[in-house]
């Protein structure tokens, strides 16, 4: 593009375009989480040094390792499979009159069966006999673990997803080939056929809502075997009750974090919509300008304009999950030097 036409771009239209990009709102996410992480580190450097790993605690350490491996790993995949699914899509893919389904149901299924991954290693690996049982003080339930903040998110977004697919698919209509991929746009007072924008309609939304009810049930069993399996030994009870109260904080992120991408696009394609207002019809003399409206056009549109803050939210979410991972491997290493080390008091 020549520089004259380059510099005839409104700044703003130059930011609308970029954050138009999913990869683009990965890149200031990545540099908001890593901001909230040198942030967090410095308060942690701050506060008291920790005291000195006991036994109890290695054995806790290494024995939820591999579960928050598998929650760190997790995130990560999400993030990976929606950005191969959405540089595949963009760039290397034909996708004329084809219903890109997929492109909203990826990160969906990701989060599904990044958390039945995660299920599967409390099942077989984490969930072993206590080797001294610890009597329960009350009933353990999915919600034990989990705090209250991270659910309530988790929640709203299941919510307004469920609602945002089932509104659209109530409000798409079908093509000739029974594909729920339109919407109508009347033209109002004059005689002239509507307008049929592409819509995320019932096509879109159904597959959706399958991946929505595998997710919902998979971190519903997810949070429960981490919350309801025994405890090891009453000296680790402590101990492992914050270990699981991180899993479970990076189960419910994880869920909320692919709920989050899926939303995100669903309301910008939904704002494109939005934002038509107006069809021009050339004629023999002049072009003839008419308005068009739509009952939710306003929502439509607002909806697309907040699409990005909620690709930047999702990412930030799973990337804090993520750099768990190196957390887990540091308390691991600190815990194995600790146990080698010889205290000099005890060395004369």
């Amino acid at each position: 593009m020549p520089y004259d036409k380059i510099a005839s771009i409104a700044p703003l239209d130059l930011i609308a375009a970029a954050f138009s990009t999913p990869l683009f709102s990965l890149a200031v996410a990545a540099v908001i989480a890593a901001t909230l992480l040198i942030v967090s580190r410095i308060r942690r450097d701050r506060q008291t040094d920790p005291p000195i790993a006991s036994s109890a605690l290695e054995s806790v350490t290494k024995h939820y390792r591999p579960e928050q491996i598998a929650v760190g790993v997790g995130a990560i995949s999400v993030i990976a499979a929606f950005t191969i699914e959405n540089v595949v899509r963009g760039y290397m893919m034909n996708l004329v009159d084809i219903v890109e389904w997929w492109q909203y149901a990826t990160p969906v299924f990701a989060a599904a069966v990044c958390l039945t991954a995660v299920l599967v290693v409390i099942l077989f690996r984490g969930s072993v006999p206590p080797e001294r049982p610890v009597l329960p003080i009350a009933r353990r339930t999915w919600t034990s673990f989990s705090s209250r903040g991270a659910l309530l998110g988790a929640g709203v977004t299941l919510a307004v997803l469920l609602t945002t697919t089932i509104a659209a698919g109530l409000a798409s209509s079908s093509d000739e080939r029974g594909r729920y991929i339109y919407l109508e746009i009347a033209v109002p007072n004059v005689p002239i056929d509507p307008l049929w924008p592409w819509f995320y309609g019932w096509s879109f939304g159904v597959p959706v809502l399958v991946c929505l009810a595998a997710l919902a049930l998979a971190t519903w069993a997810t949070l429960r075997a981490n919350a309801t399996r025994p405890f090891r030994r009453p000296e680790t009870v402590t101990a492992e009750r914050a270990t699981r109260a991180q899993i479970a904080s990076g189960v419910a992120l994880i869920a909320t974090g692919g709920m989050l991408l899926a939303l995100a696009g669903a309301w910008r394609f939904i704002g494109r919509s939005g934002t038509i207002s107006q069809l021009i019809v050339g004629g023999d003399q002049r072009d003839h300008t008419y308005e068009l409206s739509w009952r939710y056009a306003e929502f439509a549109a607002a909806g697309g304009f907040l699409a990005p803050a909620l690709e930047i939210t999702a990412f930030v979410l799973l990337l804090v999950v993520a750099s768990r991972l190196g957390r887990a491997s540091s308390s691991h290493s600190t815990v194995e030097t600790t146990q080698q080390t010889p205290d000099p008091q005890v060395v004369r």
